[in-house]
């Protein structure tokens, strides 16, 4: 698995637990401590806990265990360093406090945006109309 696809399931793990304000940084060739860094806020800290949960399950069914879990307990700030990818996962508070956007201002990232919801299927399919 490539680095970028390691990022890239690491977003859709935060995805799927409708993490917020989902942004990738892209650090390649321009740091020696990582080459991605995903940023994404909880609306509480259960939920930043959550997103957590979720993220590292999802990496290890892939084989990737992460080599560090700092702030788990408070819940306000979670870091998951997966080495070529270093997560962090804030409550909406604590990531304006420490504006990391601002520091990574300079290098290129995109934001990801949740994912359209799929429409509910229709009860009336497969009945006949009168």
């Amino acid at each position: 698995m490539q680095d970028r696809e390691r990022a890239q399931l690491i977003i859709t793990a935060a995805q799927d637990l409708k993490a917020e304000e989902i942004l990738l940084y892209d650090l390649q060739n321009r740091s020696t401590v990582t080459d991605f860094i995903v940023i994404c806020s909880g609306r509480s800290q259960a939920h930043v806990k959550g997103i957590s949960n979720k993220i590292e399950a999802r990496l290890k069914e892939c084989g990737f265990a992460p080599r560090g879990i700092e702030g788990f307990s408070e819940g306000s700030w979670v870091l998951l360093d997966f080495d070529v990818v270093i997560v962090h996962i804030f409550h909406p508070e604590t990531r304006l406090y420490y504006d990391l956007e601002g520091l990574l201002q300079s290098f290129p990232h995109e934001p990801f945006p949740p994912p359209v919801p799929k429409p509910p299927a229709s009860s009336d399919e497969g009945t006949a109309r009168s």
